[in-house]
């Protein structure tokens, strides 16, 4: 029996239609993804679910003796310390725990007549709190905190003075432990760093409970999610399968309704001209009635619905030098330290991403670098930079000008700034807008049309892809992609930094770790070194022949030379793959170390260096563990 039933369900604002005639499910243990463009309605099905919102028709069952549980992105009230909010969210287990306390007072200030009865009331009372795993409570509250990044040092702090984004992820700590049986989770991901996500992650995977589940980030939906709920034009279509399965599966449906409609189109016009041509005719004039009445029952193909995308191109604008960034000691700190001594030289065209938990000061970084803050260090800029800042606060200087009055701000004559802004999906009258009226995304989407018309070469950016949609985040990374100059970013989106990076820089406790390639590439290094340092040495398993019997030491023997001989060539073919791309590594490096390379019009191959480099630690490390097996292979023979 499914824990929540929709039926029917229409939700309106104004005359507008945000959806109707939504009929979905969700069943137990249910991992369900609820995506679609910003404004599409997909926070409003949320909350309709959740009982927030009622529905304008249709109606939302839940079955009886059900928990829902809301992640809503506003901010409540809080009274008590972080630690006791969290705990808040057993609310039984802290009565239980209150009556086994008041029963305690009681017992001692007995004059012993009413002992008895109080102990077997103390007891029931006891075997509750058990039940209710009461004990476990305060280590379970302990865990959530930190896994979503609230330090042990927030934790007697007043809740009320926590940061909005801390606040966030208590909401999102108090929800999970109170374990409903239907999570409805808007946005989780928002304020958590990359560790949080990945935290998260693990916690969710293992939920017990239903998931219904609204986020932009793609990676997050992928490994959590095994059906898509799409809110776009006033309906909710479901998909079964992972964010990527839904993608394959809309383009393949859009594709065919584009076939089916170009098919049935000819087929009308086809139609029609017979008609006009034989219905005159007194030998032909009953087929074309027929056909006129064929069209009347023809049901029409709708013609696939093209949204406006943005539309964005990133020009380098004038080639800088072969050296761009040169850092020597470069350190900033305030109550504690948060980087020092960095020492790095950035190339053109590299792009390099800034990686780490909360506060390590990765924004602090890229604020010191465009002279915003002051720093200790020798920072700089090479020959022909040109620079650009794009700040996750946005920082628009003027909030009351409107859209349009910032990009003529620009020098951008009116009727190009309309041409630039409608590329941006700011039109009609959303122009004259305000700034400081602006949601986040569009306010996203502004700042991002002043980056284009920067014709930086070099590209500082904070956090580019928060408030964008699925849709604007993928125009984002292709133009990034295409951008020739060099990009120094942070983010906490790992497809984003997988898409986009050549190098990253992980802020841990005060130290910069500079690391050639990718987030995914990243990752694997430090599991195989967390692996090699913790976890013991890989066995391999081996049918060891019997004392005393011939013919089945022989096979085992047999068993054993095989397994030699199969590791053998898997060693060896292995040692080829890297031989040629390390062939391949020194051939770009020398292109690299060549100063003509940098003065010529060509492309510069940094890119492509660094994932050389990343596919090579990956290779090195899979012939490291072959390596292994193969040793103990030589202790049995």
């Amino acid at each position: 029996m499914p824990l929540i039933e929709i039926s029917e369900v229409a939700r309106y604002q104004g005359a507008r239609c945000i959806f109707a005639s939504v009929n979905l499910s969700v069943p137990e243990r249910a991992r369900i993804g609820v995506v679609g463009r910003n404004g599409e309605g997909k926070t409003t099905l949320l909350r309709v679910i959740a009982g927030e919102l009622e529905p304008d028709s249709g109606k939302v069952h839940t079955a009886s003796g059900v928990r829902q549980g809301y992640l809503s992105q506003g901010l409540p009230d809080y009274t008590s310390t972080v630690f006791e909010e969290a705990m808040a969210g057993k609310p039984e287990v802290l009565q239980a725990a209150a009556k086994m306390r008041e029963l305690e007072i009681q017992m001692a200030a007995s004059d012993g007549g009413d002992t008895e009865a109080l102990l077997k009331e103390y007891a029931k009372a006891q075997s509750r709190f058990e039940a209710l795993n009461g004990y476990h409570l305060e280590h379970e509250v302990a865990a959530v905190l930190a896994g979503l990044g609230l330090r042990e040092e927030t934790w007697p702090l007043m809740a009320r003075d926590l940061s909005g984004g801390q606040k966030v992820r208590l909401n999102l700590a108090k929800l999970l432990v109170s374990q409903p049986d239907a999570l409805l989770l808007d946005e989780p991901t928002n304020h958590l760093d990359i560790g949080g996500v990945e935290w998260l992650e693990s916690y969710l995977s293992r939920y017990p409970g239903a998931l219904v589940i609204v986020s932009h980030d793609r990676r997050f939906l992928d490994i959590l999610v095994d059906r898509i709920w799409e809110v776009e034009d006033g309906k909710v279509t479901a998909y079964r399968g992972s964010y990527s399965a839904f993608l394959q599966q809309k383009q393949e449906i859009l594709k065919r309704q584009a076939q089916q409609y170009a098919e049935q189109q000819e087929l009308i016009k086809r139609t029609q001209e017979f008609i006009r041509k034989w219905k005159a005719n007194a030998r032909r004039s009953g087929q074309a009635r027929s056909r006129e009445k064929m069209l009347e029952r023809l049901k029409p193909v709708g013609k696939p619905k093209q949204h406006a995308t943005l539309k964005l191109k990133l020009t380098a604008g004038r080639t800088s030098g072969r050296e761009v960034l040169l850092l020597e000691g470069f350190s900033k700190g305030f109550d504690r330290m948060l980087f020092s001594g960095i020492d790095l030289l950035v190339l053109r065209g590299e792009r390099i991403a800034l990686v780490g938990p909360n506060g390590c000061g990765k924004t602090t970084f890229l604020k010191c670098l465009v002279g915003q803050q002051p720093y200790d260090g020798f920072v700089k800029w090479g020959a022909g930079v040109r620079k650009a800042y794009y700040a996750q606060d946005f920082a628009f200087e003027s909030p009351e000008r409107t859209v349009l009055d910032e990009v003529m701000g620009l020098g951008v004559p009116m009727a190009e700034a309309r041409d630039v802004l409608g590329r941006f999906l700011f039109s009609g009258d959303v122009v004259k807008k305000r700034i400081g009226n602006l949601s986040g995304g569009e306010q996203s989407r502004l700042a991002l049309v002043r980056l284009v018309l920067s014709d930086a070469n070099v590209l500082l950016l904070d956090e580019p892809t928060n408030h964008l949609d699925l849709p604007s985040r993928k125009a984002l990374e292709d133009a990034l992609a295409d951008f020739e100059g060099t990009i120094i970013f942070a983010s906490h989106d790992r497809y984003f930094i997988d898409r986009i990076a050549t190098k990253l820089l992980w802020f841990e406790d005060g130290s910069v770790t500079v690391f050639e390639g990718n987030y995914s590439a990243f990752r694997k290094s430090r599991a195989m070194e967390e692996t090699s340092e913790e976890a013991p040495e890989p066995k391999l398993k081996i049918d060891s022949p019997k004392p005393g019997s011939g013919p089945e030491v022989s096979s085992g023997q047999v068993s054993l030379a095989r397994q030699i001989s199969e590791l053998d060539a898997q060693v060896q073919a292995l040692e080829s793959e890297i031989a040629e791309l390390e062939a391949q590594e020194q051939e770009l490096a020398s292109v690299l170390a060549d100063p003509d390379t940098y003065s010529g019009p060509g492309d510069i191959p940094v890119k492509e260096w660094g994932q050389l480099r990343a596919k090579l630690a990956e290779l090195y490390g899979n012939w490291e563990t072959l390596m292994k097996l193969r040793e103990q292979l030589d202790e049995k023979i």
